[in-house]
């Protein structure tokens, strides 16, 4: 509303005012000391012939109200006098892009219309209370979002309003007066901004559909179809291959025992204090597509499963549903001949591959003080699309898994340090020494027959081999 009282102490006319002081109320201000809404009269300052006095306000006096842009409140002909009322309008807070027109108001009277002949007509368009956000739904002081800062919102860039509502009072003080008030009402958000909000859900939902996928998450792995068979390390390591022959690798490193498409097993070969030099098994390492991006490593005395200690007491289990089951326990078949009646120390475990019977690895923990910590390994699986490695290539053909034939498949240094699920590298040549993996495999077991009877000891050195294989039976004979 523009009045909040009737006019106290004077009124229109005559060069009154307000009340005392030319102003609404006593004190000279309007409701709460300031000037209309924050404004005063601008365009400017008070109208001449004085506030409200005889006549009317003449050109370029208007109330703010809040600072309207583009003219604002009181246009086309400013104040209603005691004459004949000429029409105005008046808008209430509001910036004009949000919340009602911007710019000069709707000159004349309301929506151009005629004034009564001795009355006082005139239209106040409210702030739209529900376009944009940030404001109550009855905040009509200002637009909503709009750049008034006190309203906090920020709405006014995507919102728009929806039409308006229109109500009329009638109400007299002492000459007959028509007031019009116009409510905007209700808000749409305007197309560019729809458009946007659409293009913004559908870069979230590319986004998400195109997110580079964990193996984790990958679908499951097709059944193997090869045959079930089994590969056997021990020693300083003897291997029988998946296909039934015996090879033997002493050479101490990291190499791939089984190397394929979906399933990866590393071995670690170490010396201990009774080998001479010679490797045995210290540690295997399983993982590959199969195993979804999990990583299971076996020692001698410890286990991991994605780094974090499994197995951690004897007995114990660990497991993780459809993916592995681990037992630790004392129950199991040796591997090796010599080992009767020690304690056992074994750990079962079975990976899902996808068939009924999964991948099966049975170790045997050997922690004897004066033989040093090494393992003999079991693997049962069924073969897999691109096999290879120190268990052979499992093709049913028992000679292409010999040693110097399966170096020449899959490299003679071990795992490339890109492929290792090892943290450190063990260095498998030495430079101007030959290895003694070279040695064709009949003349290495000759080799070892000698160097035996030579050194008098059940695993001859590595040295000893070297020299037997590369320079000849001679050096057996030698001191």
């Amino acid at each position: 509303m523009i009045f909040t009282g009737a006019p106290v102490g004077g009124g229109y006319g005559g060069g009154g005012s307000y009340g005392a002081g030319g102003s609404y109320a006593s004190g000279g201000m309007n409701a709460g000391g300031g000037s209309y809404a924050g404004g005063s009269y601008v365009g400017g300052g008070i109208p001449a012939g004085g506030v409200m006095g005889s006549g009317m306000g003449t050109g370029g006096g208007a109330y703010a109200a809040g600072g309207i842009p583009g003219g604002g409140a009181y246009v086309g002909g400013g104040i209603p006098g005691s004459g004949a009322g000429i029409g105005a309008t008046r808008v209430v807070g509001g910036n004009g892009s949000c919340c009602g027109p911007s710019g000069t108001m709707y000159a004349g009277n309301a929506y151009g219309g005629s004034s009564y002949a001795d009355g006082m007509t005139g239209t106040t368009i409210h702030a739209n209370p529900g376009c944009g956000i940030g404001s109550g739904p009855s905040d009509t002081g200002c637009c909503v979002g709009g750049p008034e800062t006190t309203c906090g919102g920020v709405g006014n860039a995507c919102f728009e309003g929806t039409g308006n509502m229109l109500t009329t009072a009638d109400w007299s003080y002492v000459v007959p007066q028509k007031q019009t008030f116009v409510t905007p009402y209700g808000c749409r958000i305007r197309p560019c901004c729809l458009l946007l909000a659409l293009l913004s859900l559908l870069g979230m939902a590319l986004a998400y559909f195109l997110r580079p996928k964990s193996l984790a998450q990958l679908a499951p792995l097709p059944a193997p179809v090869g045959p079930v068979g089994t590969c056997t390390l021990w020693g300083d390591p003897h291997i029988r291959t998946f296909d039934g022959i015996r090879s033997d690798y002493y050479s101490p490193g990291e190499f791939w025992i089984v190397k394929s498409d979906n399933v990866w097993i590393q071995g670690r070969y170490l010396p201990t204090k009774v080998t001479s030099g010679l490797g045995v098994t210290k540690s295997i390492a399983v993982g590959g597509p199969f195993l979804k991006g999990h990583k299971l490593r076996v020692e001698v005395r410890s286990a991991s499963w994605d780094g974090q200690p499994v197995l951690t007491g004897f007995p114990s289990d660990f497991s993780v549903p459809g993916v592995i089951d681990m037992h630790y326990n004392n129950v199991g078949t040796l591997l090796q001949n010599g080992r009767e009646g020690k304690a056992l120390h074994i750990v079962h475990i079975r990976l899902e591959d996808g068939s009924p019977e999964g991948l099966q690895i049975q170790v045997n923990r050997w922690m004897e003080p004066t033989e040093g910590d090494y393992m003999n390994v079991k693997i049962t699986m069924h073969g897999q699309k691109g096999q290879d490695g120190h268990c052979g290539n499992f093709n049913a053909n028992p000679q292409d898994d010999d040693r110097l034939q399966v170096r020449a498949r899959v490299g003679k240094t071990g795992v490339d340090p890109k492929d290792s699920m090892y943290a450190t590298k063990t260095p498998v040549m030495v430079a101007n020494r030959p290895n003694i993996n070279d040695c064709p495999a009949q003349q290495l077991e000759d080799a070892k027959t000698l160097c035996k009877q030579k050194e008098k000891k059940f695993i001859p050195s590595m040295a000893c081999l070297i020299d037997v294989c590369f320079g000849g039976k001679g050096f057996a004979g030698t001191g």
